[in-house]
């Protein structure tokens, strides 16, 4: 068992000054006009089967944009945390700068949304902003970005609504935008926009923002949390009733299936949601989550894509990532009451994170006498390879190897907790 005063060692990987040089040696690769307007694409991830260099996603129309400045900005917390974990050559600083104009672009999509990921684009940039640093600007963009999750939301179905179409199913559905007046789309994704709300009541002292999540989170236990506490991706509401009227997969092998990062979502969420409101009902979810999630894990001791796909299934490194945090978040959660469970979770976190790098972590990152980034073996730009797979279940047939942002974000985020819980904070 670990203990909490040599929990970083049991991961020591991700303390390396490497991975700080990686991240990045990313930022400046990308910024392709550093004193020009700030980047307009953000690496979102690797082709499968290589090269594994960055695609860059434009910001337009991506959903992943907040997750490379958001680890800019864990990275310059972990300067504060741990300042021997980031390469001597950077400084807080300069992180935070670069975390600044890598988040500069997408501002204007804070208020109106072009969907539900507000939480994804704004909480993890301009959030930590405002958290580190108190900047106003920042403050406002994310009101600005919990006003639109509120625009989305519909009380006679008493849920935000996640997308606006979906194109994903192969059995003639047509969910259109046009449309919309006929289906409700919500995602269990939708769980981890939950804490912006909560904090645009806590900035603000309106309440209007923290109802909304408390009623999506009741909403999603009768629609995407089954009986067995495993998960739902798509649930179509009746907008009259606030009744789900099918309950789907977008992104998982079947719509009675168990997508792995679905399922991770949901911990997560559920985790943020108990901190929040201290609501007994969502500690016990969250843990009744994890416990199927684990019980579900194969020999490797990491997901994969989806839990009830045909074998072989390749690994999904972002789901164990999410897991793992929250379970951070359930250490917090029981300590007060239940000091055996939460260290239990604790360490399962702990293990969790192990088997990842052990099967996902990709080579470290090199400085060049000249400041140039050597992105090591196979040029991996990824913290991890195995992260997810994509597209619809066809897409099985083709193993996938490739990194992921917000993969690489969630096993940041645990490595920060982690030293939080170390030093008792």
């Amino acid at each position: 068992m670990t203990t909490t005063s040599d929990l970083t060692s049991a991961v020591k990987e991700l303390y390396d000054p490497a991975l700080s040089v990686k991240v990045v040696g990313v930022a400046k690769k990308y910024d392709t006009d550093p004193n020009g307007a700030p980047p307009s694409r953000t690496p979102e991830y690797t082709t499968p089967g290589g090269p594994n260099s960055y695609h860059c996603s434009k910001n337009a129309t991506a959903w992943t944009q907040g997750f490379f400045p958001g680890t800019l900005w864990l990275l310059a917390e972990r300067a504060d945390l741990d300042p021997s974990s980031i390469d001597p050559h950077f400084n807080k600083e300069e992180l935070i700068r670069l975390a600044r104009r890598w988040q500069a672009d997408f501002k204007y999509q804070a208020r109106p949304s072009p969907n539900h990921d507000q939480g994804f684009r704004f909480q993890l940039s301009y959030g930590k902003d405002y958290a580190m640093t108190g900047d106003e600007e920042a403050k406002k963009v994310l009101i600005d970005a919990a006003e639109s999750l509120v625009d989305r939301y519909n009380p006679n179905a008493g849920c935000i609504r996640s997308w606006d179409h979906m194109t994903f199913v192969e059995d003639g559905h047509n969910y259109t935008e046009e449309k919309k007046d006929q289906h409700y789309l919500v995602i269990i994704d939708n769980m981890m926009n939950l804490d912006l709300l909560y904090e645009a009541t806590k900035l603000t002292g309106d309440q209007r923002y923290a109802k909304v999540a408390t009623h999506q989170a009741e909403k999603s236990l009768i629609s995407h949390v089954r009986k067995d506490y495993t998960t739902y991706h798509v649930a179509n509401f009746d907008q009259k009733t606030g009744l789900p009227i099918e309950l789907r997969t977008a992104q998982g092998y079947a719509d009675e299936s168990v997508w792995s990062r679905g399922q991770a979502w949901a911990i997560y969420g559920y985790g943020q949601c108990a901190l929040r409101t201290g609501r007994q009902d969502f500690i016990d979810t969250a843990r009744k989550l994890t416990d199927v999630f684990i019980s579900l894990l194969g020999p490797s001791g990491v997901p994969e894509w989806d839990f009830r796909a045909p074998k072989p299934c390749p690994y999904d490194a972002s789901a164990g990532c999410i897991t793992a945090v929250g379970m951070l978040w359930l250490y917090r959660l029981l300590w007060p009451t239940d000091k055996a469970a939460a260290e239990a979770y604790l360490n399962r976190a702990v293990k969790l994170v192990q088997d990842t790098i052990r099967e996902c972590l990709t080579p470290p990152a090199s400085l060049k006498e000249n400041g140039e980034v050597d992105f090591g073996t196979d040029g991996w730009e990824a913290l991890l390879a195995h992260s997810t797979i994509v597209g619809n279940p066809k897409s099985l047939r083709k193993l996938m190897d490739h990194g992921l942002v917000y993969a690489d974000y969630y096993l940041v985020e645990f490595s920060n907790e982690l030293l939080k819980i170390q030093q008792g904070k």
